[in-house]
């Protein structure tokens, strides 16, 4: 049997199929359409490589698979490389590579191809690769096919193109789509999609080596400390997973503090360092080789890692949903006899996922103002959109998608320009889809909640979710036995040694070194480096453990920043002043409270022994900046409102008490300069990107 003689060349003489998988493969190869659900660790992606080196061997088409996650694909290729397949991946790291890979699908030199599903949308994928390649693609591989459904804990917008793929795939090119994470809902959505005759196989989903606990810690300092407690505590290398980016350097930055070595890890992360390497393959790379104890990720991770031996998997923050909880501690034990999961709730999670449901999707507003905007225009950029329509550019992306997916709009390459069309077809858009679908998440986020109280087996508690009818206690889990794996409440000892580290934990406000897309200052769009701001500095994250709740709480319900604040900003900043010889201080003035602002910069000024001067006007009374959600919206906004009148020479200290976009320091320093002030160093008393603003 092929199949067998390939295992056992990649994996050794003594490898055997697991329950199913031969059976999975032999469908593959008769030409059927597959799905597999089968839990994290079974080896679903041996279905689709040895399946692929079989049909290769008698002369069909690559393999394509989409795949979701880089951390996943970067996986993959290594595993397909053990079989000696020629993979390669299309993605956003890897542009310069495009024209070589192409050439070489052309060449049938590649056996199988990863691709995202977003790649699926890019215009030139579509009409160098895939109208090429349609007819000659000997299988079709869906990885996590949750995506596609509705109904899925991480649908994806994108996913829905599938479809259009599968319609044109000839009747006896295979199929095969693979999850550890469907329901009996999402099951039957995918199959709807993917063809009615698919054939389902599914498996037991209880992950027998899982010790799962789940900690009440409403407060983020409890929670910090109670990871330096118990970490070292846990064999072997794990997983932290934090709801946002922020939150992740938070635990990266504490746990390296206290010796624990761990790296961040998620979207967005710099994709080259100064040597040129790829920093989240480097992070990848160290944890797999053991070199960091752990890897502090959001869900940017979630599907990536294939590392059989992770002892543990930490939850800082509760997840939205029992199906990505599973998926993700799934990551853990999958070679090991017992490995843990334990999650620690805190206070702030529900608000966190809440604000990931409300912004998930285009509102009526932001799609209907692009429309009506392209009717009336022959084609636009996005730069153009975004001068005209009072959107966020990661808003915009998610709206010219939908819009995109569901025909309301083209878009065209033209003289090396994407300009965006009003398609012929009448705008209706289906609000209730969006709503429909913000209702599932919040019915999920209450099991969430369900979960992390109920008293029975947790994991019997997930497998119900997903439907698996084998379910049954597992005899781990911290109900099960009846007592807690690890401690439920650190020493107060570190709790104040983590508030304290939360109050020192300040932010970087960089400096912006460009006007806005489209806006030119005499001239130019770059700014002058002479009228650059300096790199400044934020007290907090607003609204967050150590100084940010004070912040919000003086700001909104005492209407008067305390003289501890005065304090702790004037101890941070003592050495900047010194350092960079600052002798002035000067505030952003309000119309609305017009005595906040100037009252604590006065005070500080005072405290640091400089003298307080008001050289900056509010002249007109405008939106606030966290009402408006793009840069050129932000930047017009500060522009037009604020005057410098007089200044004194020399470096001076700006004060704000809240920033976002940056517009505001970045426009006043600019016009401070330009009045004859020294270098400009902002100062706000906390930082509330992420909560309005294109930053």
């Amino acid at each position: 049997m092929e199949a067998t003689k390939y295992l056992k060349q990649a994996f050794g003489k003594d490898a055997e199929f697991r329950d199913g998988q031969l059976d999975a493969i032999l469908a593959v190869l008769s030409g059927k359409r597959v799905l597999v659900v089968q839990k994290t660790g079974w080896g679903k992606s041996i279905i689709y490589f040895l399946s692929t080196k079989i049909l290769r061997a008698k002369g069909r088409g690559l393999t394509i698979i989409i795949s979701p996650l880089l951390a996943l694909m970067n996986n993959q290729l290594d595993s397909a490389n053990k079989l000696l397949l020629v993979s390669r991946t299309i993605n956003s790291n890897n542009p310069d590579e495009w024209n070589e890979i192409i050439d070489e699908i052309a060449a049938d030199k590649i056996d199988i191809l990863f691709i995202s599903p977003e790649r699926l949308a890019n215009d030139d994928f579509q009409r160098k690769v895939l109208n090429k390649i349609t007819k000659s693609i000997g299988m079709l591989v869906v990885d996590e096919a949750h995506c596609i459904s509705d109904w899925g804990h991480d649908f994806r917008p994108d996913y829905r193109r599938i479809k259009n793929i599968v319609k044109f795939l000839p009747n006896n090119v295979p199929l095969l789509a693979t999850t550890a994470t469907a329901n009996n809902r999402v099951v039957e959505d995918v199959t709807n999609q993917l063809g009615n005759n698919i054939l389902v196989q599914r498996g037991p989903l209880v992950r027998e080596s899982l010790c799962i606990q789940v900690i009440h810690l409403n407060r983020k300092e409890e929670r910090l400390a109670w990871l330096v407690e118990n970490i070292n505590k846990m064999s072997g290398t794990g997983i932290v997973y934090c709801l946002t980016k922020n939150d992740c350097n938070i635990v990266n930055k504490w746990l390296n503090q206290n010796g624990i070595s761990s790296r961040a890890y998620y979207s967005g992360l710099k994709s080259e360092n100064d040597n040129g390497q790829n920093e989240r393959l480097i992070i990848e790379d160290m944890f797999m080789k053991n070199k960091i104890k752990v890897i502090v990720a959001t869900t940017a991770l979630g599907m990536g890692i294939d590392k059989p031996d992770i002892g543990f998997v930490i939850h800082f923050q509760k997840p939205g949903n029992v199906v990505s909880y599973y998926q993700q501690i799934g990551r853990a034990g999958r070679a090991l006899d017992r490995a843990y999961a334990i999650l620690l709730a805190g206070s702030e999670d529900d608000d966190i996922t809440e604000y990931f449901i409300n912004t998930a999707f285009p509102t009526y507003k932001e799609m209907d103002g692009i429309v009506r905007l392209l009717e009336n225009n022959n084609g636009m950029t996005r730069g153009e959109i975004m001068n005209q329509v009072d959107i966020a550019k990661g808003r915009l992306e998610n709206s010219l998608k939908f819009l995109l997916v569901n025909g309301d709009i083209y878009k065209e390459k033209i003289k090396g320009q994407v300009l965006y069309f009003k398609s012929i077809s009448p705008w209706k858009p289906d609000m209730q889809y969006s709503e429909k679908i913000s209702g599932i998440r919040r019915y999920e986020l209450k099991r969430m909640n369900d979960f992390i109280n109920t008293k029975e087996c947790y994991m019997k508690f997930v497998a119900n979710e997903l439907n698996d009818t084998t379910a049954h206690d597992c005899g781990k889990c911290s109900n099960c036995v009846g007592y807690p794996i690890f401690p439920e409440m650190p020493m107060l000892e570190n709790v104040l040694k983590a508030t304290k580290f939360l109050k020192t934990d300040f932010y970087t406000i960089l400096p912006r070194k460009k006007w806005p897309m489209g806006v030119t200052i005499k001239n130019k769009n770059k700014i002058p480096e002479s009228y650059i701001c300096q790199n400044g500095l934020a007290l907090s994250s607003y609204g967050d453990a150590g100084w940010g709740r004070i912040v919000k709480q003086n700001k909104y319900v005492d209407k008067y920043f305390s003289d501890d604040l005065v304090d702790a900003s004037a101890e941070v900043l003592k050495s900047i002043i010194d350092d960079n010889d600052i002798v002035w201080v000067t505030s952003i003035p309000s119309f609305r409270h017009p005595e906040l602002v100037r009252s604590f910069a006065k005070r500080l000024a005072n405290n640091l022994k400089l003298p307080y001067y008001e050289s900056i006007i509010k002249t007109k009374n405008v939106k606030q900046q966290k009402e408006l959600h793009n840069s050129n919206m932000q930047f017009k906004n500060a522009w037009e409102s604020f005057e410098v009148n007089e200044v004194k020479s020399g470096n001076v200290l700006l004060v704000d008490d809240m920033v976002d976009s940056r517009w505001t320091f970045t426009v006043c320093g600019y016009k401070l300069i330009e009045k004859g002030s020294g270098k400009v160093y902002p100062f706000a008393l906390s930082n509330t990107a992420g909560s309005g603003g294109d930053d």
